[in-house]
């Protein structure tokens, strides 16, 4: 092969690597992972809860065969308070069952102490119907108030392309299986905004912390866990999170 034909022939060897792009690499475990999420992420925002009775997860050997399964959608926002160092947190906690497409739940207020035994716990019920969450309990103006402006953040906010945000640790242990990423979010980022403005949290940079579980290669919706932290070590807590986990119904 003379020169000029052995230029060509590395020439059209680059192009076809090129085209292929990274379908033939080997991916690393902090690209598998970050996959993983964004299939995800990918189905947020839902346009509406009721889309949950449609949506089909990760089945283990925990479920009745005849069982469609519960979603089950837990958010709040925690914040320490000043006067007595307790850790409050208040948010819902909505159940979603596929077999009878019903939607039950509650909102509860919990003041969280460092003393074991000491902690307190409000509870309201709550239901679900045409995408609006209602007290089924009566409550003061306050708990009424919160129902009523609630939104979870799948409901509003599009996560987007995770390699665009810049990350902290990626840890996978394959043997739960379970996978984590963590990420800086600027003020500006419109998840930060979203909980900035819902919760009336002061402007300030975030970590993002995704939590999921299942096979990286899984083709149904796993667990999943995240949460939005402004606090520093030795600084007064405050964090918001929210996770969406299908189970069993209860029967």
């Amino acid at each position: 092969m003379n020169k000029y034909k052995k230029l060509l022939f590395l020439m059209e060897v680059s192009l076809i690597m090129l085209n292929t792009g990274c379908s033939n690499m080997a991916l690393t475990t902090d690209q598998k992972v970050e996959q993983a999420f964004e299939k995800h992420l990918s189905i947020y925002p839902v346009k509406s809860l009721e889309d949950f009775y449609e949506m089909e997860g990760f089945r283990d050997e925990e479920f009745e065969k005849d069982d469609k399964g519960t979603w089950m959608l837990n958010s709040s926002i925690s914040n320490q308070s000043e006067e007595d160092g307790a850790l409050i947190t208040q948010g819902i906690v909505l159940y979603l069952d596929r077999n009878n497409k019903m939607g039950k739940g509650y909102y509860s207020y919990t003041k969280f102490y460092d003393e074991f035994g000491k902690d307190e716990k409000i509870t309201y019920k709550i239901e679900m119907k045409n995408n609006q969450i209602y007290l089924t309990d009566k409550a003061n103006n306050d708990v009424k108030k919160f129902v009523e402006n609630f939104r979870f953040l799948v409901q509003d906010e599009k996560f987007g392309e995770l390699s665009k945000f810049k990350k902290i640790d990626t840890i996978y242990t394959s043997n739960v299986p379970l996978y984590t990423s963590e990420y800086k979010l600027d003020k500006n980022n419109e998840i930060n905004r979203w909980v900035q403005k819902q919760y009336n949290v002061k402007e300030k940079d975030a970590a993002l912390y995704l939590e999921g579980t299942g096979s990286l290669k899984g083709s149904s919706t796993g667990d999943f866990f995240f949460e939005i932290r402004y606090s520093k070590p030795k600084e007064k807590e405050q964090y918001f999170s929210e996770s969406i986990t299908y189970q069993p119904s209860r029967r």
